[in-house]
């Protein structure tokens, strides 16, 4: 989803329902972003998140074959291009927790 789509659909979603909960955080190590939106919609209580990072090109490992030793990847990121990630879950009274939903499952 793009960030333009995104904001505005967070800016309905505020406007119509309120957010109980809504944060931002940065990864700045991992040029990461993570959003969380959190309201009561007419199903019940509805969480939102989505994830901005670069995408991977390339994953290279090291590793040795002596006893004890640790392998380590490393990844090379794009510098201009993202994966956006939008996740949907619904709160579950009963086992009290979040269940995601399934994009094929929303509006039915």
């Amino acid at each position: 989803m793009h960030q333009r789509k995104w904001e505005d659909l967070l800016d309905r979603i505020e406007k119509m329902l309120g957010f109980i909960e809504h944060r931002i955080e940065e990864y700045p190590e991992r040029r990461m972003t993570f959003e969380m939106a959190v309201f009561d919609g007419a199903s019940g209580r509805i969480k939102l998140e989505r994830t901005v990072k670069p995408v991977v090109l390339d994953a290279k490992a090291t590793y040795s074959k002596r006893i004890g030793s640790e392998a380590v990847t490393d990844y090379i990121l794009s510098d201009d291009e993202y994966v956006d990630t939008v996740q949907f879950f619904r709160w579950d009274r009963v086992e009290r927790e979040w269940k995601q939903i399934e994009m094929e499952d929303i509006g039915h």
